[in-house]
């Protein structure tokens, strides 16, 4: 069977044009697509009518939609947690996002905000003054040699605390190493930086190339150090034992000046701790007491007054990544949030546009659909991929992780520095007492029905419960639910099991389907999301018949107008040649068409007949 787009066909018809022309005669239109000739033409007609491809926006599709207007439902929480929070977790994220775009009170608080940060520098007089030093700086929330974090055990006895080395300036210690020509030229470039931040800071300018040359000496010492071990390189052993072999770091000081309870370390990256050692051994401090300067400004760089951020824009936006200009206001805190915040705005996007009623109606559909799958499956004589289902675990809108626990957590709306010194502290004072600080697996704001095979669990985030993937504001499923939300979990759920030769019948029928004249769908590569389409639906139909046993015609209308409205999708040419040729799934057309014209009940709700487009005349089926 060959089914051709709607812009396939019209572009055939318009080609006969001029030889009508010439014959004195109108051409007749180009005839409508009907349900059973070519179903996503038919339902998506005016959506595609309204919305065509262009050299601008060379794709636009529904689900591209959904993603836009999930990011507009993300900045009005914003705008909403700012003036009106309704939530405890608004009422945090409000805070934070004001203070953090309030540019002129950054200018205005940068100054003492700095001299705050720097205050510890003062103690450091002695080599031996190093660890008080760490600690006083640890307890305003900064850590310039070293972090603290907690590993996953393999052997499952628990969370390890560990040392982890402070990110260098430049991540990557190959930009130290390196002897190519534009590495040299950029790490060039990147001492002006350090250069710039300390003349901002006040330091003389007499010492101003020895302390750049200090910081780069020593950030290259650390960059060898770091370079010359494996990435899992670590020394796990007692605390006592640890503070003798880093004698100079003063572990041991550390934890008893943060209140932290362990009897062991462990120490990644050995050869860092080392050098680190040394270098704080030296007799004079003077070059380390530069480079703790160096590293305080740095960290907050980004957030302090205007000569601050504009030497880091100037090398890390500019020189670094070869951009026009500096990342605005806006992304620099939606970075800062998605690093350091992701379960707050979850928590806050969650409690706004994903309430209980509609996260527990996409539960119904999607217990659903696995227990529709299930039955199917062991009925198709495969127990085994029958239990596979049984052990899935589901995450609706981060039903599966524990809520964003805020305790202890406190933003100002007109302190930006002290808003992130704060939350380092909250985060590390975490760490040390071992309280997890759980993340949904898929960010709120963000849609996605997706299957994760490390977690063992199928994720929804909270973005993905709106249309068109779920509609209407009722509280039982509708056809409409099965028909796109419940078809994409039976999708993501057919991934999971090995349906051995089941379904293999749509390779060589999608290697008939040409995407342009000129350009065919490569069946073969395909074929595993094509089976997964298909089994989706298989899926999701058993599923509504089972909840709404007394469907009416419009009803069964309604489930398979609503799969074909989640591919709506208008594309250029040179965008469709593109996925054709690299895309791991058909385009959207053959999405809806390919696996509809394979399934029965379509045709029967349709009134498709024999030898239409529609209507296969031997179905292929996968699991049913």
């Amino acid at each position: 069977m060959r089914l051709l787009p709607l812009s396939i066909a019209l572009g055939l018809s318009l080609a006969a044009l001029p030889a009508l022309a010439q014959r004195g005669r109108t051409p007749p239109p180009p005839p409508a697509p009907t349900a059973c000739t070519d179903f996503h033409a038919f339902t998506n007609r005016a959506w595609l009518q309204a919305n065509p491809a262009s050299a601008a926006q060379p794709e636009r599709s529904r689900l591209g939609l959904l993603a836009s207007e999930a990011q507009q439902r993300q900045q009005a929480l914003f705008d909403a947690a700012q003036r009106a929070p309704a939530t405890p977790e608004e009422a945090l994220l409000g805070a934070f996002w004001a203070a953090g775009l309030d540019e002129a009170g950054l200018d205005r608080r940068g100054p003492e905000a700095l001299r705050e940060a720097l205050a510890p520098l003062s103690q450091f007089r002695r080599p031996r003054d190093l660890p008080q030093v760490a600690a006083a700086f640890h307890r305003k929330g900064l850590f310039p040699l070293a972090e603290f974090v907690r590993l996953e055990d393999s052997q499952g006895s628990g969370r390890p605390l560990a040392a982890v080395p402070a990110p260098l300036g430049l991540v990557d210690p190959a930009f130290y190493l390196s002897t190519e020509a534009e590495a040299r030229r950029l790490l060039g470039q990147y001492r002006s930086y350090v250069e710039a931040l300390l003349r901002a800071s006040g330091l003389p300018e007499a010492e101003i190339g020895p302390a750049s040359e200090a910081v780069l000496q020593i950030e290259t010492q650390l960059a060898q150090a770091l370079a010359g071990e494996g990435p899992d390189a670590r020394s796990s052993d007692s605390l006592r034992a640890q503070d003798r072999r880093y004698v100079a770091l003063g572990f041991a000081a550390l934890m008893k000046a943060l209140n932290a309870s362990t009897d062991t370390l462990v120490v990644v990256s050995p050869a860092y701790f080392a050098t680190l050692s040394r270098l704080a051994g030296e007799r004079d401090p003077q070059r380390l007491r530069w480079y703790l300067r160096y590293r305080v400004l740095h960290r907050l760089a980004p957030d302090l007054h205007a000569p601050f951020r504009n030497a880091h824009a100037a090398f890390f936006a500019s020189a670094l990544r070869g951009l026009p200009a500096a990342p605005a206001r806006e992304e620099h805190m939606a970075t800062l949030l998605r690093r350091n915040l992701g379960g707050l705005n979850d928590a806050a996007y969650i409690g706004r546009y994903a309430p209980a009623p509609l996260r527990e109606r996409a539960t119904r559909v999607a217990e659903g659909v696995r227990a529709a799958a299930i039955e199917m499956v062991a009925k198709a004589g495969s127990p085994e991929e029958a239990r596979k289902l049984e052990a899935i675990r589901f995450d609706i809108a981060g039903s599966a992780t524990p809520g964003f626990d805020g305790e202890g957590l406190a933003f100002s709306r007109d302190d930006h520095v002290g808003n992130l010194l704060r939350l380092s502290r909250w985060q590390e004072a975490r760490v040390l007492a071992n309280r997890p600080t759980p993340v949904d697996p898929l960010p709120a704001r963000l849609p996605a029905v997706q299957w994760l095979p490390a977690q063992g669990l199928l994720a929804v985030s909270a973005a993905a419960l709106a249309p068109p993937l779920l509609a209407g504001n009722d509280a039982s499923p509708g056809p409409r639910d099965f028909g796109a939300f419940g078809a994409l979990v039976g999708h993501e759920l057919a991934k999971r099991l090995e349906p051995g030769s089941r379904g293999a019948g749509l390779g060589p029928l999608y290697n008939g389907f040409m995407a342009t004249p000129a350009l065919r769908v490569d069946g073969n590569r395909t074929l595993p999301m094509n089976r997964a389409d298909l089994a989706g639906l298989e899926f999701a139909w058993a599923a509504f018949q089972k909840a709404q046993p007394q469907a009416d015609a419009e009803a069964k209308k309604a489930f398979f107008s609503a799969w074909a409205e989640l591919w709506a999708k208008s594309q250029t040419p040179e965008a469709l040649a593109a996925e054709v040729q690299g895309s791991p799934y058909a385009p959207a057309a053959f999405r809806v068409n390919g696996p509809l014209a394979q399934f029965p009940p379509f045709a029967e709700a349709f009134g498709c007949r024999p030898g239409q487009p529609m209507r296969a005349a031997n179905p292929i089926g996968v699991w049913r």
